[in-house]
This record gives structure tokens, C-alpha cells and sequence, in this order.
């Protein structure tokens, strides 16, 4: 905010100056700045183009990904996404938050204690680009039936009202340029809280693109059909002969 006196007594305005994207590339030439380098509010970004709108959050659209709604068993509403990226996944859900910022440092903290008991193992990764990340590592089941730890990263950023808590699998989650690939497409992002109040840490819920659903309607329609049981009933009541007179 500068201020411009003119003369003795005169009425001072006060005016408020932009800020000024700084130069370089965040992580190489300087600081990480969220305001700046993304993932943005919906009221950061003049233009939308290019990214699918899923209501509260905008995703960019990448030649090759591969992109899935997660679902919430029971009330059917879609709590987060995950795309494929270049054999890397990045599953997204974003939060309401309080005004004030320090979310992450709270839902981390929940992770690591989650990973523990889960008989996992994490650290944090303060050299993070977006901050402080947390590396897990779960256990799980290789294809032959024998544990083998899977290397997860958490990245969480906290926005104005919201939080946004990214979880990269595969290759992205140990090395440095396929995360490079993934979190370019995650700066990306745009989030829509919306105004009305929420109580911090509810879920976002998002909608699916226009069409979508159509389409999921019609592959089960014709998988239900394709059916060896289904195509047996469907030509059976093709051909039923009418009762009435």
C-alpha cells in the first residue's frame, strides 16, 4: 500500500498496489509462494480455460491422464479424484479451513500417527518445493502374496479458507522429475470454496464434468446387456407374446 501526500492538510487516499508475481521458478530460483505459484483460488484466476470443472476444484486437462472420481460408499457424493499421470497417481480432496492458515501442520501430524499404527514408517520432507511433504510407507502385498512397503508423499497446502491435501503414488512419490511432472499439474488446480460456512476440515464435495454420468450410465446399460445372462432375459422379453386382448 503506498501513500501519496500532496499538500499540508490535504486528504491522503490510500492506495493498494498489486502484487507483483516475483521472477524464477520456484524450488530453483526462490521461495515457493501459493498466491503466486499455485494451486490458486477460484478468485486468483481470471481465465478457466483448458481446466475440467468438477465444482470445487478445476483441474487442468493432460494429453494421456486418466482421471477418476473417488465416491463416498453410502451417500454416493464425490469426495476426491485421482489422476493418472505418466504411471504416477496424485489423488486430490480439498477441505474447508479456518481464515487462519496451519492446517497441514495439524493433518500431517494425524497422518504420521496413522501411517504408525497402520505399521508404516514416514518422515517429513522439509526441503519440500510446496513446504514440509511427508513421505510414507505402507505395507501391502506384492503379486506374489508377500509384504512389500509402497512409497506414498503427501503435500498439503493451505489456501484462503480451504485446504488442498495431494497423495502421489508411484514413480512420483521417490523421483525428482517424474514429481516434477505431477506437481506442475498440481499448481495447476483451482479451487472453489464457495461462500457459504462450513465447519474447518468438511470435505469439498465435487461434481462430475457435464456428460459423465451419461456415459457411466450407458457403459453399464451396455455392459448389463452384453451379459450372457442379461442377453438370454432381454430377447426372451423381446419376444413375449402379449396377454391382453
Amino acid at each position: 500500500m503506498a501513500i501519496f501526500g500532496r499538500k499540508k492538510n490535504e486528504i491522503v487516499e490510500p492506495i493498494d498496489e498489486a502484487p507483483v508475481k516475483p521472477e524464477g521458478e520456484p524450488g530453483v530460483d526462490r521461495d515457493w509462494q501459493r498466491e503466486f505459484d499455485g494451486p490458486f483460488d477460484i478468485g486468483e484466476v481470471p481465465e478457466l480455460n483448458g481446466r475440467i470443472d468438477l465444482g470445487a476444484l478445476r483441474v487442468p486437462a493432460v494429453p494421456g491422464m486418466e482421471m477418476r472420481l473417488d465416491i463416498e460408499k453410502g451417500s454416493n457424493k464425490i469426495i476426491g479424484l485421482t489422476a493418472t499421470i505418466q504411471s504416477s497417481k496424485l489423488q486430490l480432496q480439498a477441505f474447508a479451513a479456518p481464515r487462519s492458515e496451519g492446517l497441514w501442520d495439524e493433518i500431517r501430524e494425524g497422518l504420521t500417527e496413522g501411517i504408525k499404527g497402520a505399521g508404516g514408517s514416514s518422515q517429513v520432507d522439509a526441503d519440500g518445493v510446496m513446504g514440509q511433504e511427508l513421505l510414507g510407507r505402507m505395507p501391502g502385498q506384492d503379486p506374489a502374496g508377500r509384504v512389500a512397503f509402497a512409497p506414498n508423499r503427501f503435500i498439503g497446502v493451505d489456501g484462503p479458507r480451504w485446504f488442498l491435501r495431494a497423495v502421489i503414488n508411484g514413480p512420483a512419490a521417490t523421483d525428482a522429475k517424474a514429481l516434477a511432472v505431477v506437481r506442475a499439474f498440481l499448481r495447476e488446480v483451482v479451487v472453489d470454496r464457495g461462500t457459504e460456512p462450513r465447519p474447518p476440515r468438511e470435505v469439498l464435495t465435487l461434481t462430475a464434468p457435464k456428460g459423465v454420468i451419461e456415459e457411466a450410465a450407458r457403459r453399464r446399460a451396455a455392459a448389463r446387456a452384453a451379459a450372457p445372462g442379461a442377453s438370454s432375459d432381454v430377447a426372451q422379453g423381446g419376444g413375449a407374446a402379449p396377454t391382453g386382448p
